[in-house]
C-alpha cells in the first residue's frame, strides 16, 4: 500500500516537471529574436521630416494701453454761477448737447445795452444821411443861382462884382456843408458797425455760457455741481486738466491701443500688420487688430516708437486705461518653406541641417529666416523633397548608415490669416 502510493507521488512530480519545462522552452521561444532579422533593421533609427510650407511672422509681445479716441477737457470761458448741471459720469452724450448752464446776469445787461446803442447809432445814420440830402439839395441851388448871376451880369453890368462873390461863396459854402454832412455819415456808419461788432461779441460770450458737448461720447469725469463759482479758464493745460475743467467727454466707439516698440524691431513694422490684443479681465478670444499708425521717431530715452492699434468697439466693452497684452506680427511671411527648429544647427560654418542620403547621415548648410511657434525659414539649400533628421541632438556622425522614421509633429502653428482681419470689427468674447 506504501509502495502504491509512493509510487503516484513520484508520476505526479515526473509530469509536473515536464509541464514546467514546456512552458519554460515556449517562453524562451518569444523572448528570443527571430532568425530573419535584415541588416537595415539593426542600424541605428533617426526621426526625419520633409520641410513644409506655412506662413510664419516675426511675432512682438509687449504691453500696451487703452485709451479714447478722443478725449477733451471742457472748461468755462465765462465767469459765473452754474444754474443747471444736466449730466454726470457714465451719461451719453450727442455733439452740441447741452451739458451746463452757467448764470451771467450782468452779461444780459450788456447785451441790452449794447443793443440799444446799435439802434441809437442806427438812428444817427438815418438823421446823416438826410443831413446829407439836405446839404446836396442846398449845393444844388447856391450852384444854380451862381450861374443865373453870371448870366444876366454879362456884358450888362447889371450885377455887381460884390453881388457876383457873395453868390460863389454861398455855393463854395453848400459845397463844405455836404463834405461835413458826408463825413457824419461815414462816421455814423462806422459807429454802426463798432456797436454791431460789440452786440455780436457780447453774444458769443453768452453762447459759452452753455457748455457743450464738442463730439458724441461718454462723460467719464464731472467736477461741478449746480451752484458752484467757476471762472473762466486762463492758462488751462492738459497738463493740469482739473485746474477749472468742468467736465471730462471721451469718444470711446473707437479705441486706440498704445504700445512701444523697441529699436531693433522697429524696422520689421508696417501699417497694416496683423496684432492681437488681450485686455486684462478678457478670458475670450482675443481682439484682433491692425498697426494704424506710428510716430516715426524713437523716444531718446526709451529707444522705443510709439505705435498705435485702433480696434472699433460698436459695444464699448473696452475702456481707456486698460491694461493690455499685443502681439505683433511683423515681417510676415506666407508659403515660407520652414523645418522644426530642432532641425537647425549652428557652428563657426554657419546654420546646416542632417539630412538623409541613401540611408546615410549627410549635412547641408542652410540660410535661415523667421523662427515662429516651434519652425524655421529656410531661405536657401533646401527643397520640400529633402528628408531631414528631426533634431540635431544625438545624430550619429557624418555618412553613418540609419534607419529613417517619421517623426509624429504636432499640428501646424497657429497664424491669422490676414484677410481674416478686418479693420471695421473687432472679435471678442
Amino acid at each position: 500500500m506504501k509502495f502504491a502510493r509512493t509510487g503516484v507521488k513520484i508520476l505526479v512530480v515526473v509530469f509536473g516537471f515536464g509541464a514546467v519545462c514546456v512552458l519554460a522552452e515556449r517562453h524562451l521561444a518569444a523572448l528570443s529574436p527571430p532568425m530573419n532579422l535584415t541588416k537595415a533593421d539593426s542600424l541605428p533609427p533617426v526621426e526625419t521630416t520633409y520641410p513644409r510650407r506655412v506662413t510664419v511672422a516675426q511675432r512682438l509681445q509687449t504691453n500696451a494701453t487703452l485709451a479714447a479716441f478722443e478725449e477733451a477737457e471742457l472748461f468755462a470761458k465765462v465767469s459765473g454761477y452754474l444754474s443747471d448741471v444736466r449730466v454726470d459720469i457714465g451719461d451719453h452724450v450727442k455733439a452740441g448737447q447741452v451739458l451746463a448752464v452757467i448764470d451771467v446776469p450782468e452779461m444780459k445787461q450788456e447785451l441790452a445795452e449794447a443793443e440799444a446803442q446799435l439802434e441809437s447809432n442806427k438812428s444817427s445814420l438815418e438823421s446823416a444821411r438826410r443831413q446829407v440830402d439836405h446839404a446836396n439839395a442846398n449845393l444844388a441851388l447856391q450852384t444854380a443861382l451862381a450861374k443865373d448871376r453870371e448870366q444876366l451880369g454879362e456884358g450888362r453890368n447889371f450885377i455887381s462884382d460884390r453881388t457876383l462873390d457873395q453868390v460863389h461863396a454861398n455855393a463854395d459854402i453848400a459845397r463844405a456843408d455836404l463834405g461835413v454832412a458826408e463825413g457824419n455819415r461815414d462816421h455814423a456808419a462806422n459807429e454802426i458797425d463798432v456797436a454791431t461788432a460789440t452786440v455780436e461779441k457780447i453774444k458769443a460770450l453768452l453762447a459759452y455760457t452753455q457748455i457743450v458737448a464738442p463730439f458724441d461720447g461718454v462723460v467719464s469725469r464731472r467736477f461741478v455741481n449746480r451752484g458752484d463759482l467757476v471762472q473762466a479758464a486762463a492758462t488751462a493745460t492738459r497738463a493740469t486738466p482739473s485746474a477749472g475743467s468742468l467736465f471730462t467727454v471721451q469718444r470711446i466707439d473707437t479705441i486706440r491701443v498704445f504700445c512701444d516698440i523697441p529699436e531693433d524691431d522697429v524696422p520689421h513694422l508696417h501699417v497694416g500688420d496683423p496684432a492681437i490684443v488681450k485686455p486684462a479681465g478678457f478670458d475670450g478670444k482675443p481682439f484682433i487688430g491692425r498697426v494704424t499708425r506710428f510716430s516715426l521717431r524713437l523716444d531718446p530715452e526709451t529707444r522705443n516708437m510709439r505705435t498705435e492699434i485702433d480696434l472699433p468697439n460698436p459695444g464699448e466693452r473696452l475702456y481707456p486705461g486698460t491694461y493690455a497684452e499685443v502681439s505683433l506680427e511683423m515681417n510676415q511671411r506666407p508659403d515660407a518653406l520652414t523645418v522644426p527648429a530642432a532641425a537647425v544647427g549652428s557652428d563657426g560654418e554657419g546654420n546646416f541641417v542632417y539630412a538623409i542620403n541613401d540611408n546615410r547621415i549627410t549635412r547641408i548648410d542652410v540660410k535661415i529666416g523667421i523662427t515662429d511657434e516651434g519652425r524655421t525659414e529656410v531661405t536657401a539649400g533646401l527643397s520640400e523633397e529633402t528628408l531631414v533628421v528631426a533634431s540635431t541632438k544625438g545624430v550619429p556622425p557624418l555618412r553613418s548608415a540609419v534607419r529613417p522614421q517619421m517623426a509624429r509633429e504636432n499640428s501646424s502653428p497657429r497664424t491669422y490669416d490676414a484677410e481674416s482681419i478686418l479693420p471695421a470689427t473687432s472679435r471678442g468674447d
